[in-house]
Formats: structure tokens, C-alpha cells, sequence
């Protein structure tokens, strides 16, 4: 199977999409354009007879109306299926992939939250999961997912989950968000450098500008200590500035982990002062991920916290503005440290794992493959932004529905987006306003941070001993916490670094490091 790696620059590739998705707004039927049968359909009058899929997949938010929802019907026409898909809510998504997996045949088709982690690696090995590297061949659409995310997919040269693409660049902590207005009343720029995002939190700190002692300068969250120390997330633009590594980092022959180095005591001892002077929000060794601090910011007492750039969408801001209308948010692009390091984290460029069960009918499977195809097509992007056209848009232009107040409700309803399982490749996929001038802003800050992308060498390796040992880093992480708390010193910060560097930083690095060199060398 050869699959293609992109090499056309960010704007000219979203230039391209946009304006083959504008060609297809004119279809009365579907916003997306298109009546053609999917991959293995029939083009003549003679359409093969829908394939029934059954798939289960996670849900954030509510779900979409499932009686009478016209975007499904419309769908599953073009499409020539016959689609069930069991949503569920992602805090209770593991209990019930746990079931499913074990069930055995209640799927088709699964989403494997957790990509390519060790309760996949070890389901593969036990055969749960049909190989679809042959079923693949043929894919028009699938097969543009960069070569990269294919190779973090794979499992001993084969692949048994088709990923969700994802931006390799952009996602999870991307970015600082903080409070424009805020910076505007004190006459403060926007920070590109370290030293310039001190003063602008120490400013906040000063001055109150949410009033009434509420101000928290800048909001962050703990890290539980199982696949790092931390001792907080939500800084990861910060390390970066500091000079930290992705994680991992090669040195020649030699193995070296994030903590391991000299930039990263400069980056706690900068936590440690930021906490001693009330820059850091007093609830961040208790607050437990990201939406907890994105809620403090949105609430309009925090001024920054990192994100991403899908957090300066309007909804976001409308939210930030019930609390403060004068509210705007700026975004800092890249944060420079005091020698120029920056940096932001090149991804495995997916979300989930789409696997199938062996026990589905090899026959079945390319079908199913074929829908996963279908639905990263190009008319499916305009489907799953603007859904049935004369229902849920007036038309799709320039890469944007069209809707009147009547049909935006309707959509939020039926929600068309849920039901395109496989998204199609897209540089942009966390560029998701739809105001122009704030996807102008993502776009444009994604095409920015896609020049300084730091790669983690071990990304898409496990280390079976640090699963099996999940505390492997929670007493350095402990220890981490007093420390910039200023309840610790320096030295006992060290003895646990050496302590897991002598210990179990030994099977950790050996078991990636032997990963990594059977895939080059």
C-alpha cells in the first residue's frame, strides 16, 4: 500500500479544499454535493444493497436527535448503508469499550479512544481485531493521512486501526490564551516572550482587573504522575521556552528524558517563584484537566491558561462575554524563552483508533472500510459543517454554512458531524470558527506553529514495564508539588530523579529505545 505524505503548504492545501467543497453547494439535496455510491457501490442504476454497520464511538456533549434526523437519512443514501452508531458519553466510554471488546460481536466497528496504547498492542496480539492493511489498498481518501500517523498506527508493520486524523500540530496544549481586554487596560502587549508573560501575569496579580482579590493571573492543573511527573499540566508552551524536550529526547546513542535535564529545574525553579507570588492559580495541585482551567477562564477570573487554537472559537468567547462584554481573548502563537527556544508538540496526528472485530465477516470488512472512505471524502467536510442543504444550511460557501437562526438550531439537533465516523485529512481540523475573521486567526496561527514542532522520538512506542508499574513516576511527581509549593528542597527534587534514572528509568528506556531502533535501523 503506498501512502502519500503532504507536502503542499498549509494555506495552498486549505485553499485547494475550500474551493472544491464551494463547487459542491448547489446539490438540492445534501450540502455536500454528491450522490455518488461510496467505494465498492454500484454507479449504475443498480445500487448494491445498503451494508449494515453497527459502530460505537465517544461522545462529548449531547447527543444528536436520533428520530426522524434527516442528516442520518441522507447519509446512510449516499453512503448505501444502513448505520447504527451507539454513542457514548466519554466519562463512561472505557467501562463500555471494555464490554464491547469482550463481547466480541456486538460491533462492527469500534473506536479505540485510546490509540495505539498497550490494551491495544495487546488485543492485537490476542487476534480480537481484523489486519485491514490489504482492505486498504484501494482507499481514495483514507490513504492521504500523512505517512507519519500511519507509522505511529502500525503494529509490527501492519494495520489493524484506521486513525481519526488529527492536526499533527495544534492540539491539546498548543497555545497560551489570555485575556486581550486585560492586557489593553494596563498597556501591555501580547507576550511572545517568557519575560513578557511574567510581567503580564505579575500586572494581573497587581491590578485585579476581575476585581474583588478573584483575579487568578494564570490558571494551570496537576498531573497525575503516571505517564510523567509533572508537577503541573498545562504548560507545555512554558517547557518549551525553557528548552525542554518532547518528553524524549536522543542524544546520539544516549536516552534522555525531559526531567533529566538542566532546563528543566530552570522551568520548576520559574514555577516555584511564579507560585510564591500569586501568579499561579492557588487551586492548580487539585484541579484534575484541562476543562477544569478553561472553566476558570471562561468564568472571567482567570487571565491565561493554555489551550488551543479551537478555544478562541465565538461560542467560547459569547461565554467569556455573559461574565465581561468588554472580554477578548488574544492568542500567543509562540512563547519565546530568554535564547530563542520555542516550541510546540508534533502529535501522533490522530484521535482513536477505528478497529474492526474479528469476529465480522471478512466479506463485510471492505465494506466497512469503504463507509470509513466514504466519509473522509471531500463532500462529507461540507456535510458535516453544513449538513442537508434547505434543513440545516442555505448553502456551504468558501469552506462555511450558511444558516439562517432556524436551520442553526436544527443542525445542533441532528448534528450531521456525528455521523461522519472517519474525518478527512485536514492541516486546519482545530481551525473550527465560524466567523471569518477568527478562522482567519486559527489558520494562520496553526500555519505558524507548524514551522516549530518538537518531536517526541518515542511517540508511538510502549514501555510494557511503566504500564505495569503505573506509580513509576507519582513519589518524583509528589516531591515536584512541594517543591514548587516551596515545601521542599532542590536536593530531595534530585535524589528522586536519580533514584528513577538508576531504577526504573533502566527497563523503561531499554524497552523503547529497542523499539525504536528495530523500526531504523
Amino acid at each position: 500500500m503506498s501512502f502519500k505524505r503532504k507536502l503542499v503548504p498549509l494555506v495552498a492545501t486549505a485553499a485547494l479544499m475550500v474551493t472544491t467543497l464551494a463547487g459542491c453547494s448547489g446539490d438540492k439535496n445534501s450540502a455536500a454535493g454528491s450522490t455518488a455510491a461510496p467505494e465498492g457501490g454500484s454507479q449504475n442504476g443498480t445500487a448494491a444493497k445498503p451494508a449494515s454497520i453497527k459502530a460505537m464511538t465517544i461522545l462529548f456533549g449531547n447527543p444528536p436527535e436520533m428520530t426522524n434526523n434527516k442528516a442520518l437519512e441522507d447519509l446512510e443514501k449516499r453512503g448505501n448503508v444502513d448505520l447504527n452508531v451507539t454513542f457514548v458519553p466519554s466519562e463512561a466510554y472505557t467501562d463500555k469499550l471494555s464490554v464491547a471488546v469482550s463481547a466480541g460481536d456486538s460491533y462492527d466497528l469500534l473506536l479505540m479512544d485510546g490509540g495505539k496504547d498497550d490494551k491495544f498492542n495487546n488485543l492485537v496480539k490476542m487476534g480480537a481485531f481484523h489486519d485491514l492493511t490489504p482492505y486498504l489498498e484501494k482507499t481514495k481518501n483514507i490513504s492521504q493521512i500523512d505517512e507519519v500517523v500511519w507509522n505511529g498506527a502500525k503494529i509490527e508493520g501492519k494495520i489493524y486501526g484506521v486513525p481519526r486524523p488529527r492536526g499533527l500540530y495544534g492540539g491539546g496544549e498548543a497555545n497560551i490564551l489570555i485575556r486581550k481586554d486585560w492586557l489593553d487596560k494596563y498597556n501591555l502587549p501580547v507576550p511572545k516572550t517568557m519575560d513578557e508573560l511574567t510581567n503580564a501575569l505579575a500586572v494581573f496579580k497587581e491590578k485585579d482587573p476581575a476585581g474583588g482579590g478573584k483575579t487568578i493571573p494564570f490558571t494551570i492543573y496537576g498531573s497525575d504522575g503516571v505517564s510523567s511527573p509533572g508537577p503541573f499540566s498545562g504548560v507545555l508552551p512554558i517547557q518549551y521556552a525553557f528548552g525542554i524536550p518532547n518528553v524524549w529526547k536522543l542524544d546520539g546513542e544516549k536516552v534522555v528524558r525531559d526531567f533529566q535535564t538542566p532546563e528543566y529545574k530552570a522551568f520548576l525553579e520559574w514555577l516555584r517563584d511564579s507560585w510564591s507570588k500569586g501568579l499561579i492559580d492557588k487551586d492548580a495541585p487539585v484541579l484534575k484537566n484541562q476543562g477544569q482551567a478553561r472553566s476558570k477562564f471562561l468564568a472571567g477570573t482567570a487571565g491565561a491558561f493554555v489551550g488551543n487554537v479551537s478555544d478562541i472559537v465565538e461560542t467560547n468567547v459569547e461565554k467569556l462575554k455573559q461574565t465581561d462584554p468588554k472580554a477578548e481573548i488574544a492568542i500567543v502563537d509562540v512563547l519565546e524563552g530568554a535564547n530563542g527556544q520555542k516550541g510546540v508538540s508534533i502529535l501522533s496526528g490522530y484521535y482513536g483508533l477505528w478497529a474492526i472485530p474479528s469476529s465480522v465477516p471478512e466479506d463485510k470488512v471492505q465494506q466497512i472500510v469503504d463507509f470509513l472512505d466514504f466519509s473522509a471524502s471531500e463532500e462529507n467536510v461540507a456535510f458535516s459543517k453544513a449538513g442537508v442543504t434547505g434543513i440545516h444550511s442555505s448553502e456551504f460557501k468558501d469552506g462555511m454554512a450558511v444558516q439562517t437562526e432556524e436551520q442553526k438550531k436544527q443542525y445542533e439537533l441532528d448534528k450531521p458531524n456525528n455521523f461522519i465516523l472517519e474525518n478527512r485529512s485536514d492541516p486546519y481540523v482545530y481551525a473550527n470558527s465560524k466567523e471569518p475573521d477568527i478562522l482567519a486567526l486559527q489558520k494562520a496561527t496553526l500555519d505558524t506553529i507548524s514551522k516549530i514542532g518538537v518531536e517526541n522520538p518515542f511517540l508511538s512506542y510502549n514501555s510494557q514495564y511503566a504500564s505495569k508499574n503505573p506509580d513509576s513516576y507519582k513519589k518524583m511527581s509528589a516531591v515536584m508539588t512541594k517543591y514548587v509549593l516551596g515545601e521542599g528542597a532542590w536536593e530531595d527534587v534530585q535524589k528522586e530523579i536519580d533514584a528513577w534514572t538508576t531504577g526504573a528509568g533502566v527497563q523503561i528506556t531499554k524497552e523503547l529505545l529497542d523499539q525504536y531502533k528495530a523500526e531504523h535501523q
